[in-house]
């Protein structure tokens, strides 16, 4: 199965040139700020790419799917046009075990934040099944594609301390931190690895071409 993962669209998909493959992924930030008419027009460009499958999760920029007066609406816009939505949920694809979470650790009072003190990412983590082949989350885990500029390490390490218990592990697609785009591999897992998928550059230029990923 071949996967195309992208991330951090922010409205500006039509700038995305994407390679041929079996499911697309997006990892979330399809909106500026989350407006209707904005998801409506990053879904449909999402289901004109002409791939079998579309798996996208929300982002913090989101705020249609965690807003209540919206969240319906928006994830009925995704479904009307075939689009698998996972939020803290999963599916299967292909044959693989496909999970998604929008959540991140507090950032600037955005959407789907959770506090980094306490046990609610751990929690939220905890819910992901030990059969997940392919998870997708919107951020990183602690200290792998979370360098911001101000060199702080932005990532989660509850995210962290949950994918080194899932046995079964192929990938860990995300985004959210634009800096940190690419693929990390893991040198204690052959095999696997961590794709920051984020398709906006630190300046918001969408510029950082797709990622490709053989499971």
């Amino acid at each position: 199965m071949r996967i195309v993962a992208i991330s951090d669209t922010h409205e500006l998909h039509e700038a995305v040139a994407l390679p041929p493959g079996d499911v697309l992924v997006h990892a979330g930030d399809l909106t500026g700020m989350g407006g209707m008419e904005a998801l409506r027009k990053s879904a449909g460009w999402l289901k004109s790419r002409g791939f079998r499958h579309v798996v996208c999760i929300a982002g913090n920029h989101d705020w249609c799917f965690e807003r209540a007066a919206d969240r319906g609406r928006a994830r009925g816009i995704l479904v009307e046009r075939g689009i698998t939505y996972l939020q803290d949920s999963e599916a299967v694809v292909e044959g693989f075990n496909f999970y998604g979470s929008p959540w991140t650790p507090e950032f600037r009072n955005w959407a789907f934040n959770l506090p980094r003190g306490g046990n609610a990412l751990k929690l939220c983590w905890s819910a992901i099944p030990e059969d997940t082949d392919v998870l997708i989350t919107h951020g990183p885990p602690k200290g792998i594609g979370d360098l911001v500029p101000r060199g702080e390490l932005t990532g989660c390490e509850h995210l962290l301390a949950r994918i080194e218990k899932l046995p079964r592990l192929k990938v860990h697609i995300f985004g959210h931190i634009h800096e940190g785009y690419g693929t990390y591999r893991s040198s204690d897992r052959p095999g696997f690895s961590y794709v920051n998928a984020s398709t906006c550059t630190g300046n918001y230029r969408p510029t950082n071409p797709p990622i490709v990923i053989d499971v």
